[in-house]
């Protein structure tokens, strides 16, 4: 009966650190991941410090100013603002209009009646 015991506690206490050692184990990981916030934060700020330089020279670069003085650039030259008699426009229509009617035919023929296949595999 001795015996018995020990091998009981023996178990008790192999489960019990398996179970301390996992804990321990997820522990190490929160706090690895809670040491990368900081990194992460200061990258973050970062990128979107950048993200406001690169909107601020889109800016200027779309800006009426700078795009009349392309305009004036032998480079652009022969760019030319369209005349009102050159510009056509269109009005707001349906892209595709298609005749149900007439193409329902030709989708009949491809059409399947439903199978019911019964069998016995052996």
């Amino acid at each position: 009966m001795n015996k018995e015991m020990l091998l009981r506690l023996f178990c008790c206490l192999a489960v019990l650190s398996i179970y301390l050692y996992q804990v321990i184990q997820k522990q190490n990981v929160v706090n690895y991941l809670s040491l990368q916030i900081p990194k992460l934060n200061k990258d973050l700020k970062t990128l979107e410090e950048e993200n406001v330089r690169l909107k601020f020279e889109i800016d200027c670069f779309e800006s009426p100013d700078h795009l009349m003085k392309l305009v004036r650039s032998q480079q652009y030259a022969y760019l030319k603002y369209p005349v009102v008699k050159e510009v056509i426009s269109l009005k707001e229509g349906l892209a595709l209009q298609v005749d149900f009617d007439k193409h329902q035919d030709s989708l009949r023929r491809f059409k399947t009646e439903p199978v019911l296949a019964v069998g016995v595999s052996h």
